[in-house]
């Protein structure tokens, strides 16, 4: 995830002067977008920009906990009543979720939700996973040729790859030659001797509903 660009964010909110902020504790204060520290800041663009900012809505875990959300909502009624509208700090879900358990408001949106990832430092973030629907990664080492290879090649390399690297440019591996190097660590190399038929993207049809059977 990533902050829109200021203009962008003042420009949404052309028309409304009173403000609320939500952020959580979860993705959204990991990929620094979202936390206290982002709420402040946004508040301070925003006043400097002739907005009054109410306050914030904190959810401890993530927007996408529509119980918590909930809860925090209805502890902070009479702020999210005030409001002409709200900014999201957080993904596209977060600001879904916000919209439909207060309808009679617009919700906004201030980040562009991108990819999931990992997060080896602070401000850094790697595309791991597509959510593809047809998971492979038993097969493949634990790396996944779909989320990060330019092509999403399932058979093996393309024939741009060299020395290793992805034709894409110098610096990035090439994941399959990742995949064949811990496969072959393992004792796994017979895992991709198979070939792989198409794609089935029909698993990852957007959108859906998912209903988690009781164990």
């Amino acid at each position: 995830m990533k902050l829109k660009p200021n203009a962008d964010i003042l420009e949404m909110l052309e028309g409304y002067e009173k403000i609320v902020l939500f952020g959580d504790s979860g993705c959204a204060q990991l990929c620094d977008v979202g936390g206290i520290l982002q709420l402040e800041a946004m508040e301070d663009f925003l006043i400097q920009n002739n907005k009054k900012v109410l306050g914030y809505v904190f959810v401890e875990g993530g927007l996408c906990d529509i119980h918590a959300t909930t809860l925090e909502i209805n502890d902070n009624m009479n702020m999210l009543r005030e409001a002409d509208a709200f900014l999201i700090q957080a993904c596209g879900v977060a600001t879904q979720v916000v919209t439909d358990l207060i309808p009679e408001k617009e919700s906004f949106p201030a980040v562009d939700s991108i990819f999931l990832g990992v997060m080896p430092e602070r401000f850094v973030h790697h595309e791991t996973c597509v959510m593809c629907g047809e998971c492979v990664l038993h097969l493949t080492a634990g790396i996944c040729p779909i989320a990060r290879c330019a092509k999403g090649m399932l058979n093996g390399p393309c024939g741009g790859s060299m020395d290793g690297k992805c034709e894409r440019d110098g610096e990035t591996d090439c994941v399959w030659q990742l995949i064949y190097n811990r496969l072959q660590s393992l004792g796994k190399l017979d895992n991709i001797r198979r070939i792989w038929g198409i794609r089935d993207r029909s698993l990852s049809h957007s959108p859906r509903t998912i209903i988690h059977e009781d164990f």
